[in-house]
């Protein structure tokens, strides 16, 4: 039988309280990759921080999984900085556990962009080369004896229109059944919120697409756990 998981990265932002309704309604909990800056500056709301803590902290109480996105997102080859900026994001965490009355506890990771190679240009006797060399991050996480929660599916959700829910939902059906045949479960890597870049912060085509979801998974009897949690 289908099994998957959902998961949500760089929250809070407009969208995240749509999904904790979705969610809510439907029963399931999640996994939300929480962006420290998004959470602490509310760069998504004009910097109304409290309605950004407060939405954060309806994630952990009502029960989901609350993970370390970073605090700042920065990009792979800032990786002699993604320590320093895990840490501070592991404490935005932290403090919400604590604020919400939850134990400490060990807490999810997911680098922004996720694992990937590094494409550089290094000099060579005849000019230069390009190399491409295993994501450096990987080294830092190790160093920190953490390990990454990854995912079996990106659907580039931050790129979608208000009108593009049903069509994600459809991609994300066939993720899970092809997962399935395989006898794997599906780790869905979506988003609730954004950066600021060109893209923007609001996912109304994810919130209508896990919803959708939701719908046709109960239909099916198709199950669902939580990544991350214990």
């Amino acid at each position: 039988m289908p099994r998957f998981a959902l998961t949500f990265d760089d929250g809070p932002g407009p969208s995240t309280a749509a999904l904790l309704d979705v969610l809510r309604d439907a029963g399931i909990q999640a996994t939300f990759f929480v962006l420290g800056r998004n959470a602490m500056e509310a760069p998504w709301c004009g910097g109304d921080v409290a309605r950004a803590r407060a939405l954060a902290l309806r994630v952990v109480r009502e029960g989901h999984c609350a993970g370390n996105h970073s605090y700042s997102h920065l990009k792979p080859d800032r990786w002699r900085e993604v320590a320093a900026d895990l840490r501070r994001g592991d404490q935005v965490v932290r403090d919400l556990r604590r604020e919400a009355g939850l134990p400490d506890g060990p807490i999810p990771v997911r680098l922004p962009y996720g694992i990937r190679l590094l494409e550089q240009t290094i000099a060579a006797p005849t000019g230069t080369v390009n190399a491409v060399t295993l994501d450096p991050r990987v080294a830092v996480l190790a160093s920190m004896g953490l390990s990454h929660l990854h995912w079996t599916s990106d659907f580039d959700d931050w790129t979608l229109q208000a009108g593009d829910g049903a069509a994600l939902a459809t991609r994300m059906i066939e993720h899970i059944e092809s997962n399935a045949r395989l006898g794997l479960d599906a780790v869905l890597d979506l988003h609730d919120s954004g950066t600021g870049s060109s893209f923007g912060y609001e996912r109304p085509a994810t919130v209508e697409g896990v919803r959708l979801l939701l719908a046709e998974a109960t239909r099916r009897g198709w199950t669902t756990f939580t990544a991350g949690h214990g």
